[in-house]
């Protein structure tokens, strides 16, 4: 394939930290808490911080934490599970805005837009107008979504506020418009490959992994080797890095240098493999549209596969029986797996279908129509998600032990709900979900999960003991703590005291009680309330669930 010496020029516009506007939004719009922009937020992700407010920011919060670690830092902080189909609804508004102007976008991510200017630079007038214009439709997207009550430029600080970027090619208009959030302005690259070049130098090779997706261990390595930044890598000679990292090195050149970001073995797809349903009786119904997505795309990714090739930018059409249209172009550098294809039609349908505007008719046509694919090379997919080799490797086994043992004999957790941990999960057998898992209950994050009155709150125990451990706790004065039927505490817990007589363990830190009250009017009743402690002990601290029935505690489970 060959490519062009000078990269197509591009405008970005993105907001750094899009679930949290999301939330925001979808608290406003009435799907889920109302959060205030004032307050500190932060989202959650695998049990991790995955981005914070700038308020909570101010407060100690920091990407990466824990959950009880973002609480200590800031025990007013407000933790909110990662919903990546929220974020995709709320963004929706954001798109259809600016495609009033740009037509064709590209969306690799809730929160960052990716369009050529060739056309719409020249339309307004020049980058610098074209910027003004983004913004300005960026901004009436988000207030169609939160009508007057907060001003748009209120809703977008939470997700620390949105910049516009304009340069050549995809790394370096993602770059400007990272640092038009930092200046409050937006930020425009003169045209040309030395200028590109001279703005690419000083950024850290750091924003490699970040932003253009390289390999964490290639920036490593780089690191290691003295390279630091984006000049030290250009000042190379291509040569050199295609001897010591083949193909690989061509591209991390290309990136540096600014000459070029578009992977070079992508190919144009053949004309057959756009494909397309036709609907006899429009379609309003969203989970029947998802199947019908997951029908096609099961079909394309066939005859990728059958070529050895993957999809890395696809354009999604859908059309009503009114003529109102949907086109949104998707775009994955690792390139797009059957999940990962049906994730962003439902994402593009949900926020059209439920969105602000949504369309008067029922859907007559859904299209998939592959723009870009290369050759699949395969990757490494990340600890908290995706399906590999191991995976597939796992499930044969699993098939293997049924065979063994029978159905029966194999099980896996699953999510069922519940006020206390010990019942929250039942193990179910691998028969009745399919020996690949991919459809055993995980615990709810979305903002309409079923609500537990008086449940735990996350996250769970680690270890739940079989025989829960008799102990006493006392207060500073040596009494036993006591909760009364209204739930509340006598004293502050102080210390625990096992059964078997040995030394007080002192208590540092304490929350609760979380009360039960269950099935009263028959023999099963429970009345308990809950606590979680956490003791000093001579290697550091430990955390564990305590209950308090009748008068006797027990130590039931265990925090990691």
């Amino acid at each position: 394939m060959s490519v062009s010496s000078q990269p197509p020029r591009c405008a970005v516009v993105h907001t750094p930290a899009w679930p949290l506007v999301a939330a925001v939004m979808n608290g406003i719009a009435g799907r889920g808490p109302e959060y205030s922009p004032d307050q500190p937020l932060a989202i959650m992700r695998a049990q991790r911080v995955h981005c914070c407010s700038p308020v909570a920011w101010r407060d100690g919060v920091r990407p990466g934490m824990r959950r009880r670690q973002a609480q200590g830092a800031c025990p007013h902080v407000v933790l909110v599970a990662d919903e990546p189909d929220r974020d995709a609804r709320c963004f929706e508004p954001v798109v259809r805005s600016v495609g009033t102007l740009v037509p064709l976008l590209d969306v690799e991510t809730p929160g960052s837009l990716l369009m050529g200017t060739r056309g719409p630079s020249r339309y307004v007038g020049g980058d610098v107008a074209l910027t003004a214009r983004l913004v300005d439709l960026a901004l009436a997207g988000v207030s169609t979504a939160v009508s007057s009550q907060l001003h748009p430029l209120t809703v977008l600080s939470t997700g620390g506020g949105m910049g516009v970027g304009v340069a050549d090619g995809r790394l370096a208009a993602t770059l400007a418009a990272r640092q038009a959030i930092r200046r409050g302005e937006s930020v425009v690259i003169e045209p040309g490959s030395d200028a590109t070049a001279r703005f690419l130098a000083p950024y850290p090779v750091a924003a490699l992994s970040a932003v253009a997706g390289c390999d964490a261990r290639l920036v490593d390595l780089l690191q290691r080797l003295g390279l630091r930044r984006f000049g030290d890598v250009a000042a190379l000679s291509p040569h050199h890095l295609v001897d010591r990292f083949g193909a690989v090195g061509e591209t991390l050149h290309r990136l540096v240098s600014g000459t070029d970001d578009t992977a070079p073995l992508a190919i144009a797809p053949p004309p057959d493999m756009a494909i397309a349903r036709l609907f006899d009786d429009p379609v309003t119904q969203f989970d029947m549209l998802v199947f019908a997505a997951k029908t096609l795309v099961d079909d394309m990714v066939h005859h990728f596969t059958d070529r050895g090739q993957i999809c890395t930018r696809l354009r999604v059409e859908a059309e009503t029986e009114h003529g109102e249209t949907s086109v949104r172009m998707w775009h994955r550098a690792e390139g797009m797996n059957e999940s990962a294809m049906v994730d962003r039609v439902r994402w593009q349908l949900d926020g059209w279908i439920n969105g602000a505007d949504p369309p008067s008719a029922g859907i007559t046509k859904l299209a998939l129509i592959p723009i870009e694919v290369r050759g699949d090379a395969g990757t490494q997919e990340g600890f908290w998600g995706g399906r590999t080799a191991a995976d597939d490797a796992a499930a044969r086994a699993i098939s293997r032990v049924m065979g063994l043992v029978g159905p029966a004999g194999v099980t896996v957790a699953s999510w069922r709900g519940g006020r206390d941990p010990r019942e929250q999960y039942r193990m179910v057998s691998v028969a009745d979900i399919g020996a690949d898992g991919t459809t055993v209950h995980a615990r709810p994050t979305t903002s309409d999960a079923p609500r537990w009155p008086g449940s735990i709150p996350a996250p769970s125990p680690a270890l739940l003991h079989h025989e829960p451990v008799k102990v006493c706790v006392v207060d500073a004065n040596d009494r036993p703590v006591s909760v009364s039927g209204r739930g509340f505490v006598s004293m502050a817990p102080d210390a625990i005291r096992r059964d078997d007589g040995g030394d007080a363990t002192p208590v540092v830190a304490w929350a609760g009680p979380w009360p039960v009250e269950e099935r009263w009017w028959d023999d099963r009743a429970r009345r308990a309330a809950r606590f979680q402690l956490v003791v000093r002990t001579p290697d550091g601290q430990r955390a564990y669930l305590a209950e308090v029935s009748s008068g006797q505690w027990w130590l039931v489970a265990e925090y990691a």
